[in-house]
């Protein structure tokens, strides 16, 4: 079945679908899953305009599903560990993705979204605010999610619904141990940080992760070199994840944001530069 064929298909049976650019996870217009529909021109529209488009569905209310990822060795390892513990899942609609799978579950109440490992490691949730990609779609890491079958999605256990509302662990900005670098953010500094930070709040979907390791690396070069406040440059950076919409991403978020920072930083800061251009 082609993409536009499974869109209708998915839209038929009530779930809210939007286009994500070829071959990612990445919505191919602004507003992301806040543009799904069941409409069936819509949809047409979109992959007749483009039929290599993934399929995002738009999960919580506007799709009456949720999805519970189980992610590589790491997340079977975790759900069997639950499993064990409360009792097996029921069966339900699952797709297979890269290294795991999505089980699709009927939203029945709230059910936040969470990719921080808090119901266990790899194991993932897309509820409200969220999105998943379904199938014939191809995964960024090149293999196509399929479904396994054609079940509809059944009511999940009382213990599952628990576990997605635990409160989320310590930001991760707990665990970065930050270089102490600061600057003194002259003329010189400030012009670059206002450039650099321009461009990443303006970086459009599938490029926003590599603009801000990219900004990240270069704003560190100066504080490194003496040019820029260490904490300034961190907050813009946060600032301008936030403006470009990775850090509501539910595939990124804060997590992922600080870890991208951190890496930038890292590098950055072996490798200072200061006005002149050279290492001080």
């Amino acid at each position: 079945m082609n993409a536009l064929s499974a869109a209708l298909d998915l839209a038929a049976r009530g779930f809210a679908v939007f286009p994500c650019l070829p071959g990612t996870k990445h919505p191919a217009f602004p507003g992301g899953f806040k543009n799904a529909t069941t409409n069936p021109a819509t949809v047409r529209r979109w992959w007749l305009a483009n039929s290599t488009y993934n399929i995002g569905i738009a999960t919580g209310v506007a799709s009456g599903v949720w999805v519970f990822d189980v992610d590589a060795d790491a997340g079977a390892s975790s759900l069997t560990n639950l499993e064990g513990k409360h009792g097996p899942l029921p069966d339900t609609l699952t797709s297979v993705t890269s290294e795991g799978c999505h089980l699709w579950f009927c939203y029945k109440s709230p059910i936040p979204c969470s990719a921080d490992d808090r119901i266990g490691r790899g194991l993932h949730v897309r509820g409200d605010l969220g999105y998943a990609i379904a199938p014939p779609s191809i995964h960024p890491d090149g293999p196509r999610y399929r479904w396994t079958n054609n079940r509809p999605p059944t009511v999940a256990p009382e213990w599952l619904v628990r576990l997605t509302r635990k409160p989320p662990p310590k930001p991760i900005t707990s665990k970065i141990v930050w270089p102490s670098q600061p600057g003194r953010s002259g003329t010189y500094g400030k012009a670059a940080l206002e450039r650099e930070i321009t461009a990443l709040a303006n970086a459009p979907p599938g490029g926003r992760n590599a603009a801000l390791n990219k900004a990240s690396f270069r704003l560190h070069q100066l504080v490194a070199g003496g040019e820029l406040d260490g904490n300034e440059v961190r907050s813009r950076l946060v600032a301008a994840a936030t403006a470009n919409g990775l850090m509501s991403d539910p595939q990124d978020g804060p997590r992922s944001v600080q870890k991208t920072i951190a890496s930038g930083a890292r590098a950055g800061l072996q490798h200072p530069r200061n006005r002149g251009g050279a290492a001080s």
